[in-house]
């Protein structure tokens, strides 16, 4: 089973202002505005410093994000339902990092291949109308051709921003497989890689390189998710392939989770 990345471009129409994280892109003042994004904050184990990534909320007890965001964590405090990162509606403490922390394991930090990894939470988190588990888009199900990237950017001081904006995309696949995304209103930055791409309820790719807006997509990983956490992942109607067309053959192999578009 391969797993393709999605590549989202951001094609931006002016000189890119870095240090304001998403340019133009939209405040999301509303409560529920990325229902399925989760803030996450971590205190990295090599130095002690706290390092700011995103991730998914997939099952009451689970979070997807990128092996490049946990993998040097010893603490992570996970927010969901935050418009402001600093009032969320729910603030959770995950410890013990090293059985809490599912990183794949052909997880290749050097190429980015298997750039995904998951988080258990040590409580149920309550789904409300701002908090809201995605369906995982399946192997095979079309690719929407519009949606939506939410994050929290960088501030004007080049530090974890914290305010949610959003930025409109526009998503076009290519004959090898990959999806590209052009945006004319902001680009992604270190501090949402692990966030996710959702159109209409569906995830279709993780973060993983904001420099070349490079998103993993975990549709061929649904077996590896499912078996590691032990849960069963709903199915959407976008889903266009069947349980008979999937396969755990090639699911351990190297992926290339990173693409690039010159």
């Amino acid at each position: 089973m391969k797993a393709f990345a999605l590549i989202l471009l951001f094609i931006v129409a002016a000189v890119q202002a870095r240090s304001t994280g998403f340019k133009n892109a939209q405040l999301a003042p509303l409560s529920g505005s990325a229902p399925s994004l989760v803030h996450l904050r971590l205190a990295v184990s090599t130095s002690g410093l706290l390092r700011t990534c995103a991730g998914s909320i997939i099952d009451s007890r689970w979070l997807l994000t990128s092996a490049s965001c946990v993998a040097p964590a010893r603490f992570i405090w996970s927010r969901y339902g935050a418009v402001d990162v600093i009032r969320p509606e729910l603030v959770l403490e995950t410890s013990s990092v090293d059985v809490n922390v599912r990183i794949h394991p052909n997880y290749n930090a050097a190429t980015g291949a298997n750039n995904i990894a998951l988080i258990s939470l040590n409580r149920n988190v309550e789904f409300t109308s701002s908090i809201v588990a995605p369906v995982l888009a399946s192997e095979g199900a079309e690719i929407p051709s519009s949606g939506s990237f939410c994050a929290y950017g960088q501030n004007e001081n080049n530090g974890p921003g914290e305010q949610l904006r959003c930025v409109s995309v526009e998503v076009q696949s290519d004959d090898n497989g990959a999806i590209v995304a052009s945006s004319a209103d902001g680009q992604p930055t270190d501090f949402d890689v692990g966030a996710p791409l959702i159109v209409d309820g569906v995830q279709y790719g993780i973060l993983v390189d904001p420099a070349s807006g490079t998103f993993l997509n975990p549709a061929g990983y649904r077996d590896w998710i499912e078996s590691t956490a032990g849960i069963t992942l709903p199915t959407g109607e976008d889903d266009s392939s069947s349980e008979e067309d999937s396969s755990d053959e090639d699911s351990s192999e190297e992926v290339d989770a990173v693409r690039f578009v010159n």
